[in-house]
């Protein structure tokens, strides 16, 4: 058993029956960093004088509440999983203590079959954290692999600390939750967590958006014979093809609320129905599942279910738009356009050096997606070496996201809106506003609008700031 899979317990509750049950089933696995704590109100001082990698604790004490001591723990120490033991099975309690930070929530009587795996994820999870904690202080990001992020191309610095993270949570078996615009990569990225984990099995991509829960649940879990009209023989779900390996489950935002529920299970007890049969059937692969939607919105109107959005969270990953990677653009394009001659048997055509600030004036709702696709069907209009500048103004202008732009600079109508000429303070003022306004407040989208560098814009955005107050 490795190191993090021996983490200190610290366990809280004040029945002296459950306690003996738990002190005896988790040293009988090894767990032999085990301290047990009756008195609610020591438990602080405890975690102040000692250093323990998970809490097990009991919602109901005698003294303190166990959601004040859970809201506490979090607070002063968030790094320490608190999984939450509990007799309230009901969904509001359980979304309650996962929003107040547990990593977990069990019922009582406690299982064995649910207990260790959960302590084994919090092991897990502690350790990971503790990966990401030190990558995060480190200005360098050293990957391990960085064969398999070869296919991004970036040199933005919050895409290398996803690459970190991804690289962290490689080799747990938690859900992941890919999250971002669409356009941005989710799938990719979940490639290639799975390349990257060492499992064994196969990534088996589903995407559940328009799936009835009949056909959802015969699509993953599959079907017995004779378990429907025309089920005329077995059925493996794709669980089962995914098995030790990697089910990836796109556009999870709009499964239905039966299915939902379907896959909460899932995820809770690690069990699936196949359609036809009352034997459950084991779930040994890992779940990552993607979504452009705003989950925590479709919460609020009951579309997705607050239990399920916490259990997908054990790990989450947020791709940021293109727009927030303007780094990237230069070099997406020289690769897009490389890549769409290549395929096409042309010689790459030369890119005119304003295109870089032209397209940063788009806000590309489709994302890298919807630039690969703009260069390839400009790379392939092309016949005379060079890309025509005036296609992309064209696209931008039908398409509605652009800047006023002629010949490369900013329509003098952004700049003369009455008869008298502005001064040079006006009118740079008026530029800033203006390049920040296309940008989406992006200064280094806007410097390169304006033909200035970064920290230039950001000293005289601060200047008409400064004279504004006065």
């Amino acid at each position: 058993m490795p190191a993090f899979a021996r983490p200190s317990i610290l366990v809280v509750d004040d029945d002296p029956i459950l306690m003996e049950y738990l002190r005896i089933l988790l040293q009988g696995h090894g767990y032999d960093r085990l301290r047990l704590c009756s008195d609610d109100r020591n438990v602080m001082s405890l975690l102040a004088g000692e250093k323990f990698d998970l809490v097990l604790l009991d919602l109901h004490l005698p003294h303190v509440s166990g959601r004040s001591l859970l809201q506490n723990i979090h607070e002063k120490y968030p790094d320490i999983p608190v999984v939450i033991i509990t007799v309230e099975d009901t969904v509001d309690v359980a979304v309650e203590c996962m929003k107040a930070g547990a990593f977990d929530f069990l019922l009582k009587p406690v299982s064995e079959s649910r207990l260790l795996p959960t302590i084994r994820h919090a092991a897990t999870i502690r350790e990971l954290q503790s990966r990401v904690n030190q990558l995060e202080q480190t200005p360098n990001w050293e990957l391990n692999h960085p064969e398999a992020f070869q296919e991004i191309i970036t040199v933005s610095d919050v895409m290398r600390s996803i690459f970190a993270y991804i690289e962290a949570i490689r080799a747990s078996s938690k859900a992941v939750l890919v999250t971002g615009e669409s356009g941005t990569g989710k799938e990719l990225i979940a490639r290639i967590i799975h390349k990257i984990s060492g499992r064994r099995g196969r990534f088996v991509p589903v995407n559940v958006s328009g799936l009835d829960d009949t056909l959802f649940s015969d699509t993953l879990f599959g079907h017995v014979k004779g378990a429907f009209s025309g089920a005329d023989s077995v059925r493996k779900g794709f669980i089962e093809q995914a098995a030790e390996g990697t089910l990836f489950l796109d556009e999870i935002g709009d499964l239905e609320p039966v299915s939902q529920i379907k896959l909460l299970r899932l995820l809770q007890e690690g069990e699936f129905y196949p359609l036809g049969t009352d034997t459950p059937g084991r779930c040994r692969a890992r779940i990552i599942a993607a979504t452009n939607a705003d989950l925590k919105a479709r919460q609020l109107d009951k579309s997705f279910r607050p239990d399920l959005y916490y259990r997908l969270m054990a790990h989450h990953i947020e791709l940021p738009s293109l727009r927030d990677r303007p780094e990237d653009l230069a070099p997406l394009i020289r690769h897009f356009v490389t890549e769409a001659a290549g395929q096409l048997s042309k010689q790459p055509p030369k890119v005119p050096k304003d295109l870089v600030s032209l397209l940063s004036s788009y806000r590309f709702p489709g994302n890298i997606r919807e630039l690969s696709s703009l260069l390839y069907d400009a790379v392939s209009r092309n016949d005379s070496g060079r890309l025509d500048i005036v296609f992309f103004r064209e696209y931008i202008d039908k398409h509605g996201g652009g800047a006023e732009v002629q010949e490369g600079r900013f329509s003098a109508l952004s700049l003369f809106r009455t008869d008298k000429l502005p001064t040079l303070r006006e009118a740079e003022d008026v530029l800033i506003r203006e390049a920040l306004k296309i940008s989406g407040g992006n200064q280094s989208a806007a410097a390169r609008l304006i033909g200035v560098s970064q920290s230039t814009l950001s000293r005289r955005q601060k200047e008409m700031e400064t004279r504004a107050e006065t």
